[in-house]
């Protein structure tokens, strides 16, 4: 048993380093211009031990983008769980939150090239789980009294979700990625006067948290 669980470990450890040998590869030359070959390189693996666990090159893709999936996924039973202060607030940290998993994470980064370049991945299914989970907060957020009159969860969760999708674009276009917690604080300095009540915008903090 112990023998059959160590081989089952090691199978494992050799998934996740294809699917993070990808995320190198897609972050570096998007989809498109991804390989297998140059994936098993980066993995040090062999094909039949790529094709062992992902039968195609779309498969790598789903298990990137699966990384970003599961972000979003604890977002929202976060939500679920014990309020916070303000649920604004829980929503800038959270933008935060991702924005350090794109600079420190190379499958989140490809997760990220993945659903705003074109492609089989720039699709409603690649951004259900960031939509549903800031819907979710921006709900909870209605809910408390924290946010104006005018402003609906599921239609400000799509402007959102647009708006730090372009702000990702263009960091990319642009090669500025550095730049990304700024440029994620300006977002949020023209955003939140328009989306929270006064006496909450009062009360948050729109930089990042080590700022």
């Amino acid at each position: 048993m112990q023998e059959r669980g160590e081989r089952a470990e090691r199978r494992e450890q050799t998934a996740l380093r294809i699917v993070e040998a990808a995320g190198i590869v897609i972050d570096r030359e998007g989809y498109a211009g991804a390989s297998i070959p140059e994936i098993q390189r980066v993995a040090g693996v062999s094909r039949g031990g790529v094709y062992h666990h992902f039968e195609s090159k779309k498969a790598v893709g789903d298990a990137v983008l699966q990384r970003q999936h599961d972000f979003f996924a604890r977002v929202a039973q976060d939500s679920a769980g014990t309020p916070p202060s303000h649920w604004c607030q829980a929503l800038i940290d959270v933008s935060y939150q991702y924005t350090d998993g794109i600079l420190n994470d190379p499958v989140l980064r490809a997760a990220v090239r993945l659903s705003i370049e074109p492609g089989p991945y720039l699709t409603r299914d690649s951004y259900r789980a960031p939509l549903e989970a800031v819907a979710a907060i921006l709900t909870a957020a209605r809910d408390a009294g924290e946010l104006q009159d005018h402003a609906d969860p599921q239609d400000v969760a799509r402007t959102l979700v647009g708006c730090y999708s372009g702000v990702q674009l263009l960091a990319l276009a642009l090669e500025e990625r550095d730049q990304l917690h700024a440029q994620v604080a300006a977002m949020w300095r023209l955003v939140m006067p328009g989306l929270a009540r006064p006496t909450v915008l009062a009360r948050l903090r729109l930089d990042p948290p080590d700022s």
